[in-house]
């Protein structure tokens, strides 16, 4: 049944996602989307602060990741949009803050697939040295948009079987590498001081050391497609973190203790240190190079999920334009999937092509973005808390306000840190965000009414309920 609710009809409704997503599926998602960030990118950080210092650098970025998950498992029962931390800092802060955070998390889910894509041509090239980098991150591209647009129930259950055999091959990883591990290779990045460059070198290493985590807050977007979000999105944000810092505790231990010299600038870290092990030849490498690759398709195919619904939900909100918000038969926004990844490739030419330190370069990026929404959406939850202390929860963060206050400080200090490793990310989000606001003063801020296309369906679904 359909009704008229404040004189919006159907159409909102026919701007809506279909519920498919159980949590299986979900911790399929949230895992699949970080996974990656165990076989590149975070190595660099070896070179600012070694192994020992890298460490507290990812227990810093644990604990922060640790309360945006529970953060985000509090706001998205609370708030089940597919807008994500646009949907919460909205609701708490108002249109303008909702659009930066909506813009933040866009910016960060369209830079880091970029990274992923390079990086699977650097992957590739280890099995297949004549295949061109751009020629791989192409093919990602294509495949992984096509997949999506033939609909959320398949795509889900693509990316849940990939992310298991991403996760599969870390076991492998680990089992080899394990028993060769020794406190003199921890030590050769370092020569055994725990912060050798000081709190500088550790705080350079923070956004690397975020990748570990990085993306997990891409689950909330498909909360329009969860059929239980108020339960399955904490637990499934909960479990993954739990998977997530296991699995990077023991790849950045196993990796730097079989690992040389050469493993900070490594574009496939986790087959040069398994060189050392076990050397060029045999079907050890490859294999790993392998399951490599998979696991880059599982974060690559996850994120491509978390910007098409950003981009949706941004459209359908009125903040950009109406047709960007347009879905195809099976429920899937066509031009959400497509134009980033248009936007995407370009920046992979530029990337391979004209910018030196490619890959760590973005991942600052993207952490970088990334760190402006962390910010909003821990304000937001505790400006709801205060000012909405009667919203309906159905998962609370343990323990009060504490660690929100506390990942809102680490997330601060990570847009400084971004311009001691790469002062040109910055720069680069700077610009990117200031074009975003210039559009929103110009355009933007007329379209997007002072109700969202998320309150208007609940509102709907409501009265619908209600009726019958």
């Amino acid at each position: 049944m359909s009704i008229e609710h404040d004189g919006v009809v159907g159409s909102t409704q026919q701007k809506s996602l279909k519920k498919v997503a159980g949590p299986m599926l979900l911790w399929g998602i949230a895992v699949g989307a970080v996974i990656s960030g165990d076989y590149y990118g975070w190595n660099a950080g070896l070179g600012f602060t070694g192994y020992w210092g890298y460490l507290v650098a990812l227990g810093i970025m644990g604990l922060m990741y640790l309360g945006l998950s529970l953060v985000i498992g509090e706001l998205g029962s609370a708030i089940p949009h597919s807008g994500g931390a646009y949907a919460y800092v909205r609701t708490a802060l108002g249109k303008l803050w909702g659009y930066v955070a909506g813009v933040s998390v866009l910016l960060e889910f369209v830079f880091s697939p970029v990274a992923v894509a390079l990086t699977v041509g650097a992957y590739v090239q280890v099995l297949f040295p004549n295949v061109p980098i751009l020629l791989s991150a192409a093919i990602c591209y294509a495949v992984s948009i096509i997949l999506h647009l033939t609909g959320a129930a398949g795509s889900l259950r693509f990316e849940f079987v990939i992310t298991a055999i991403a996760c599969l091959g870390l076991i492998l990883f680990a089992a080899i590498g394990l028993p060769k591990v020794t406190i003199d290779n921890l030590n050769q990045y370092s020569a055994g001081a725990v912060f050798p460059n000081g709190i500088a070198g550790l705080w350079a290493a923070l956004p690397l050391a975020a990748w570990f985590f990085f993306a997990i807050e891409s689950l909330p977007m498909s909360a329009e497609e969860t059929r239980n979000p108020e339960k399955d999105m904490p637990r499934a944000l909960i479990g993954a973190w739990i998977t997530l810092a296991f699995i990077g505790v023991v790849t950045l231990t196993v990796a730097s203790g079989v690992g040389d010299a050469n493993l900070p600038s490594a574009a496939a870290p986790l087959t040069a240190a398994l060189q050392n092990v076990v050397g060029q030849q045999g079907w050890i490498v490859p294999t790993i190079a392998v399951f490599s690759l998979v696991a880059l398709l599982a974060s690559f195919h996850a994120i491509l999920l978390g910007y098409s619904r950003q981009v949706f939900a941004l459209s359908r909100a009125g903040y950009l334009p109406e047709w960007l918000s347009r879905l195809n038969s099976r429920k899937v926004p066509i031009w959400g999937l497509i134009v980033p990844g248009i936007v995407g490739y370009l920046f992979c030419i530029i990337g391979d092509q004209v910018l030196a330190d490619a890959v760590p370069v973005l991942v600052t990026l993207s952490v970088l973005v990334a760190a402006v929404s962390y910010m909003l959406m821990m304000i937001s939850a505790i400006v709801l808390r205060r000012r909405r202390p009667d919203m309906h929860r159905p998962y609370r963060v343990p323990g009060g306000e504490g660690l929100m206050w506390v990942s809102l400080v680490i997330a601060f200090i990570l847009i400084p840190a971004s311009l001691v490793s790469y002062p040109i990310a910055f720069v680069v989000g700077v610009v990117v965000i200031g074009l975003f606001l210039a559009y929103f003063f110009a355009i933007g801020s007329k379209r997007a009414g002072d109700r969202t296309a998320e309150e208007e369906l609940a509102a709907i679904e409501a009265a619908e309920a209600e009726l019958e």
